[in-house]
């Protein structure tokens, strides 16, 4: 992030700095988790990475709306920062609570028994009339591990599980791993009816 979105976001209290690395406040982050949690309950799982986009624009241009104004480079650079903090919290999240692990600089792996136990969940889901039926299902699988593994390695932030679900959903979306379980759940339909 640039210097001077840093600084704003800094100043007002969205953002703060661990080492050299930019993360959001632990109050933007709540507004945040509290925003996935209500997509969640509310409405189907997206399964696009701009639903982080959404969230945590809003979230922090209404905590900006009670603020006093800031110049417009100060908010361009801030607004287009905030996707990195918010990917290198949601990062630390993950990692604090062993849903996976950091690889370079900007890469995230999926620990193997997270993605063994989901799969293994995948081969029981029910084979669904359409993709969007299909992925709300898997959804569910995905989050009840995540609350669970919560609930026994990070309780301090079992609270955020909804969002961390919906980060590893998203990033196996984006990298083709939940193609595969949608295939898991295919073909093990079609073996099933054999």
């Amino acid at each position: 992030m640039h210097p001077v979105g840093v600084q704003f976001g800094l100043s007002r209290g969205l953002l703060q700095l661990r080492g050299d690395q930019v993360f959001l406040s632990d109050q933007l982050l709540e507004g945040v988790s509290l925003e996935a949690q209500l997509y969640v309950e509310l409405r189907k799982p997206p399964t696009h990475n701009s639903i982080f986009t959404e969230i945590v624009n809003r979230v922090a241009q209404d905590a900006l709306a009670r603020e006093q104004a800031g110049q417009p480079q100060e908010f361009v650079t801030f607004f287009a920062g905030l996707p990195r903090a918010l990917y290198h919290t949601l990062l630390a999240l993950a990692e604090n609570a062993d849903m996976g692990r950091k690889k370079g600089r900007n890469g995230f792996v999926t620990n193997e028994d997270l993605w063994h136990e989901f799969s293994q969940r995948a081969v029981d889901v029910k084979p669904a009339r359409s993709l969007a039926t299909l992925r709300k299902s898997l959804f569910g699988e995905c989050r009840e591990i995540v609350k669970r593994r919560y609930a026994e390695r990070d309780p301090d932030n079992a609270r955020h599980a909804d969002l961390i679900a919906l980060f590893l959903f998203n990033r196996w979306n984006g990298t083709g791993l939940l193609a595969m379980a949608e295939a898991i759940v295919v073909l093990h339909s079609s073996d099933s009816s054999q």
